[in-house]
């Protein structure tokens, strides 16, 4: 997959009353505590979410924890942690983890990053949290693909077209490849800026009376089929 940084052919828009460009490019290893907090900001109040990590007590810093761990176990080791900023070297204002096909979590990675993930759901939810996780992974698919863990933008960003950036860019990258990607939406908006850039819903993951998330997949576009892919998060 590509790296390095790079403005995207998105318009420019004002954030805080200036004229920026997003740039796009990959997350370094220092940066990955910065991600998950602004993954676990975006995703705080998601009810999806609320059937993983439960409770309010300290939540914003338990998710960090959690996301935390994720990122290092999945798209750290085996994907890649796109990262856009309204100028080069800013500050992060979105994030897009993504799982790719050439391999997957190692038992070690995932003993190491064990205490975030009890500390994060507290041990007496870890059987609600692995049937909602369980759940989550019905509709996986069974072929090479890219997986779209977690995508959030900063919430002075939202709205000004970063989630499709960030998505306009990886799918270009996937389409090279030829494989298909997938992922879960947990809330009717992202559903339809993913609907927006090509996934299609396969089915309702019910979690719990009025939860559920939406499995979504996309096959690989051709060259020039991308014109139509557009839209604004």
């Amino acid at each position: 997959m590509s790296g390095g940084w790079q403005a995207t052919n998105k318009p420019r828009y004002r954030l805080r009353g200036k004229a920026v460009t997003v740039h796009i490019g990959m997350a370094g290893q220092d940066e990955i505590r910065t991600c998950a907090r602004l993954i676990a900001e975006a995703m705080r109040d998601d009810p999806v979410v609320h059937q993983i990590v439960r409770g309010d007590r300290n939540r914003t810093n338990r998710l960090t924890g959690l996301y935390t761990a994720v990122l290092r176990a999945g798209a750290l080791s085996h994907g890649v942690i796109d990262v856009a900023r309204a100028e080069s070297g800013g500050p992060i204002i979105g994030v897009a983890a993504w799982e790719g096909p050439h391999g997957s979590a190692s038992v070690w990675r995932q003993l190491i990053e064990a205490p975030r993930y009890l500390r994060a759901i507290g041990l007496r939810h870890v059987p609600a949290a692995l049937r909602a996780v369980g759940a989550l992974g019905t509709h996986r698919l069974d072929v090479r693909h890219w997986y779209l863990a977690d995508m959030a933008v900063s919430s002075e960003a939202r709205g000004l077209g970063v989630g499709s950036a960030l998505l306009a860019h990886r799918l270009e990258a996937v389409d090279a490849e030829a494989v298909p990607a997938y992922l879960e939406a947990t809330t009717r908006a992202s559903r339809r800026l993913y609907e927006r850039h090509g996934f299609e819903k396969v089915a309702a993951i019910g979690l719990a009376p009025g939860v559920s998330a939406t499995a979504m997949t996309r096959s690989p576009r051709r060259s020039g089929r991308r014109g139509d892919e557009r839209g604004n998060s």
